[in-house]
């Protein structure tokens, strides 16, 4: 594993894999395609180190393809219609000041670390970093890192408050590596009967095609609260069961809910 420095932080790449299954287990087949002729290089690099099958035109594409151009990655679904490629943003929407909002209470007054154990495409990682939190973040899945990365590196470049390290492996093991931050955050996937994440929906969707089941989240909870400073947040949609057992706190939103675990003592 390979490290390349992006501003004030260190960002982990992974060594080339050799095939598709070893980035995505369980996932669906992906293809990439350069959209313009000056990103080609680019692609064939992307193609090699991922293990994917090169396409000469999007024209001939179907199913999930990894567009490349020269300054982002998408994920697009070429078999829907009209669809449109999907992408870390790191700029993200805006938020109530500080202490009001209820991703704020669920982390708590004195949160200054946080692992994001299921990173997927950001859209709770990059809340946390313009909270000014030191932020970790776990994806598994080679490609959706990769895009997580160099949102990262664009975010460095236009806000320094806060500080983002993108981490591409599984999570059980990288929180055990990483070692302890006040918070470590989850948002699993479960099997699928309906929407069982809190992710966006267009991203779970496309989550669970690269990485299939989620079966271990049992286990990443237990490591988590093995490891987390102060507390774990589980979040959940608004009436889906816990991941654990019962919270010591629980915030409730209209569509979202988090469950907080308290760890090592820590008061309400």
């Amino acid at each position: 594993m390979s490290l390349v420095k992006i501003g004030v932080t260190m960002v982990f790449i992974p060594t080339p894999v050799k095939s598709q299954k070893s980035q995505a287990s369980g996932g669906e087949k992906v293809s990439i395609v350069a959209l313009n002729r000056e990103s080609i290089p680019r692609a064939t690099a992307l193609s090699l180190h991922l293990g994917l099958e090169g396409l000469c035109d999007s024209k001939a594409a179907s199913g999930l393809v990894l567009e490349v151009s020269q300054s982002r990655l998408g994920l697009r679904d070429y078999s829907q219609r009209r669809s449109r490629a999907l992408t870390v943003d790191s700029a993200g929407r805006r938020y109530p000041s500080a202490g009001k909002d209820l991703l704020s209470r669920a982390l708590g007054k004195h949160c200054h670390s946080v692992i994001d154990a299921t990173a997927g495409f950001g859209s709770d990682t990059f809340d946390f970093v313009r909270r000014g939190k030191q932020v970790c973040a776990i994806e598994r899945v080679v490609m959706v890192a990769m895009m997580l990365e160099e949102a990262a590196a664009e975010f460095q470049l236009r806000q320094r408050d806060g500080e983002i390290r993108v981490v591409c492996g599984d999570a059980i093991d990288e929180i055990r590596v990483q070692g302890s931050a006040d918070v470590i955050f989850l948002d699993p996937m479960f099997p699928d009967r309906g929407r069982q994440s809190a992710q966006p929906r267009k991203a779970q969707q496309m989550l669970r095609r690269l990485a299939g089941e989620d079966p271990d989240a049992s286990i990443l909870f237990q490591v988590a609260r093995q490891h987390a400073r102060k507390r774990v947040v589980v979040k959940r949609p608004r009436n889906a069961p816990p991941l654990g057992d019962d919270p010591d706190i629980m915030h409730k939103g209209k569509s979202v809910r988090y469950d907080i675990y308290l760890t090592g003592g820590t008061s309400r």
